[in-house]
């Protein structure tokens, strides 16, 4: 047997199993509905996966790193979250279906000319270790290939882009959103300085989204006020454009805002919902915006159906105020556009961007779940996996 080579299936089934304690493809599944205070490892289990095969036209990834974010306990399909997203695109998980993640994998096999092995890829799939995907993109559900991944971009920063794309086309194209008046006439006041300082709100600010959103309207010369859980985070948030900043665990937030915005808040860019929601609302100016592009207080809520909600909406009548939701996968054609400006900020230093790195196994997703809804992190939770060695394959 001393010259021989085995499969490239085989090669990669034997390695999964050595490190993965037998598994050859472990992935992260959905096994049981949350309890009122939930832990991520009663909810999720690792279990092996089939291990797929290549086929033309079709390139196998192994997952490098994933993004842990409020979507993969929001999505789980439980009584208080049935939204209607699914007309939207939205699948939410059922028990026994793997739980989806947004990703990078490197490539460790490819029968497309459009991928090598070595390359990396960006998508929101399966967190499944090995997974095939066709290079035309029609086993997607937008029917999109995985992009692919800048070689001078880490796979770190390359996971914190989505929180720059969220936070950029909310800030720059959606109507509640935007501080800049539209039309010429908006950009000759605006030229002529002839447009009065806007003041803005965003809670969840040192999250991922939250940290790229105050940057963009205190570029866009408004006065930024964010709101985060504790002191220290409130602070440091100051180094990523705001003004003023609210630890909402240490300080009350209702009273705070009346001392920060006592002329009120131009535009609220929400990620939380609940007792914020309300907290934020009292103090609108008339005609004022809200945009709510996440709930992530109502995510404990989901199990047994009792929402908190917005309790404050009857301010909207007397204040006129103007109230939307952003829900990214209705704006994937502007994605390019997202991109390509945020990279730009980027190298001109308008742009700083900042996560949490963890480096451990793959059995450390649950952790970081955990880790991510106790608010023990700063910008976006990205999970590197280093158990995995490195997996060659003959050609």
């Amino acid at each position: 047997f001393g010259s021989r080579r085995l499969p490239r299936a085989a090669q990669i089934d034997l390695a999964a199993r050595a490190m993965t304690g037998g598994m050859a493809n472990p992935g992260w599944v959905y096994v049981k509905k949350p309890d009122p205070v939930p832990k991520a490892s009663e909810i999720f289990a690792v279990q092996d996966q089939d291990l797929p095969k290549v086929e033309d036209e079709m390139f196998m990834a192994r997952v490098l790193a994933v993004a842990v974010a409020p979507h993969t306990r929001a999505f789980l399909e439980l009584p208080g979250n049935n939204v209607g997203a699914e007309a939207m695109g939205l699948h939410r998980t059922i028990i026994g279906e793997t739980v989806p993640c947004e990703l990078v994998a490197e490539v460790v096999e490819s029968k497309c000319k459009g991928y090598k092995v070595g390359d990396r890829v960006v998508c929101f799939a399966p967190l499944v270790q090995y997974q095939v995907f066709r290079g035309d993109g029609k086993d997607r559900p937008d029917g999109r290939a995985p992009p692919k991944v800048f070689a001078s971009v880490s796979t770190e920063d390359q996971l914190n882009l989505s929180t720059g794309i969220t936070a950029y086309i909310v800030a720059n194209q959606h109507p509640c959103g935007m501080v800049d008046e539209p039309g010429c006439w908006g950009f000759v006041k605006k030229l002529l300085g002839w447009t009065p300082r806007k003041t803005v709100l965003v809670t969840s600010a040192a999250g991922g989204i939250g940290i790229v959103a105050g940057q963009l309207y205190k570029n866009k010369g408004c006065r930024v006020i964010g709101v985060t859980s504790t002191r220290a985070k409130a602070d440091r948030i100051k180094e990523f454009g705001y003004d003023e900043a609210i630890a909402y665990k240490e300080e009350d937030m209702d009273t705070r805002l009346g001392e920060l915005a006592p002329e009120g808040i131009d535009v609220f860019f929400d990620n939380v919902g609940a007792e914020q929601l309300d907290a934020g609302s009292k103090h609108m100016k008339v005609g004022g915006k809200i945009v709510s592009v996440g709930c992530a207080a109502e995510i404990d809520n989901y199990a047994t159906g009792k929402i908190s909600g917005w309790k404050e909406y009857h301010r909207m009548v007397a204040k006129e105020l103007q109230v939307g939701g952003f829900f990214l996968m209705n704006h994937l054609h502007r994605i390019p556009m997202a991109v390509i400006s945020l990279v730009i900020m980027n190298k001109r230093g308008k742009l700083k961007s900042v996560n949490t790195v963890v480096k451990g196994s793959w059995a450390d997703f649950t952790k970081c779940v955990d880790r991510l809804h106790s608010g023990d992190t700063f910008g976006r939770l990205v999970l590197v996996f280093d158990d995995q060695g490195s997996i060659a394959i003959d050609a």
